[in-house]
């Protein structure tokens, strides 16, 4: 009696929630996937992006195995994209789900170019995290690999090199940062990195300028002490600089100043070497001017008769 109380308890509380016996939700099965594909387009004509997605959903919910399937896919994509606030992200979600779905379609190059796109229009300005420019660079340089005769091909060139100049100005913009607050062996490393791995994007005036201020400023780090410390010690056979007796302590001393006088002397006549290649390559330019007044401070001669004539 108890189990039964319960259950017929259990099927008046579902039916209060409406939970009980519940028709099941119809769905309009006369309505051709033809119909609906031409309905959805002509809604994202008029503007309707939200109204075109129902519909679009519609059919790739309950006729997905339809010819009409694919451009479905693909208009889902463009409703997020081209709509008059667009979100690329969810837009790039619908392009990767058509790739995914339709990795040979004859719709492919278009659903790369505009996933690629889709990174492309978040790009950051350059003093900001790149991870977007990344991405779009990625993707551009997937679909020339996969399609160089893509018709996207052009564009996705042009596309390219606006990429590779935003991360090699972001690169410097940083590198710059680093010279302003004293990191100065974090600029050496991204300044040299940043002229060797985009040197048709970079702006070099300002890269060997900043490259020379670093080495113009640098000093030996500490970690480069202790190197020299367990090198000299492992020279005498020691331990460590502990186990010296006074006589090779001292010895140490003198040799230590030497080592740190010969490192900074590097680091400036390195400085000095970015300078004169700024003057000889760039003679014109504001930087140039820059360069010859501080080797004209480092002492080297000839630099300002050279300009003035």
């Amino acid at each position: 009696m108890k189990r039964i109380l319960t259950a017929l308890t259990l099927t008046a509380a579902l039916a209060g929630l409406g939970l009980g016996c519940r028709k099941p939700k119809t769905v309009d099965t006369s309505v051709s996937a033809a119909q609906l594909l031409a309905t959805a387009d002509k809604q994202m004509k008029q503007g309707k992006f939200t109204d075109a997605r129902t519909t679009l959903r519609h059919l790739e919910q309950y006729l997905p195995g339809s010819a009409e399937f694919p451009k479905a896919k693909l208009m889902l994509g463009d409703s997020f994209f081209f709509q008059g606030s667009p979100s690329y992200p969810e837009a790039e979600v619908e392009y990767s789900s058509f790739l995914n779905y339709f990795p040979r379609h004859e719709l492919r190059d278009y659903a790369m170019y505009h996933r690629a796109l889709c990174h492309f229009s978040s790009i950051e300005s350059a003093e900001r995290d790149q991870a977007e420019t990344r991405k779009a660079l990625a993707g551009f340089q997937e679909l020339l690999t996969e399609s160089p005769g893509s018709p996207y091909a052009g564009e996705t060139r042009a596309k390219i090199l606006q990429c590779w100049r935003r991360i090699a100005e972001h690169e410097l913009v940083v590198s710059i940062f680093y010279v302003n607050t004293y990191y100065y062996p974090g600029a050496e490393r991204r300044l040299k990195s940043l002229l060797e791995t985009y040197p048709d994007y970079v702006d070099r005036e300002r890269a060997y300028y900043y490259l020379g201020e670093a080495m113009r400023q640098r000093l030996v780090m500490p970690d480069e002490l202790v190197v020299f410390g367990k090198e000299y010690a492992a020279k005498l056979q020691k331990e460590d600089l502990k186990d010296l007796t006074k006589e090779q302590t001292q010895e140490y001393g003198k040799e230590l100043l030497v080592f740190i006088k010969s490192r900074n002397d590097g680091y400036r006549a390195e400085a000095k070497s970015y300078y004169q290649k700024l003057v000889e390559s760039y003679p014109g330019s504001e930087w140039a001017r820059k360069a010859a007044d501080r080797l004209i401070t480092m002492g080297t001669s000839g630099v300002k008769e050279d300009l003035d004539s």
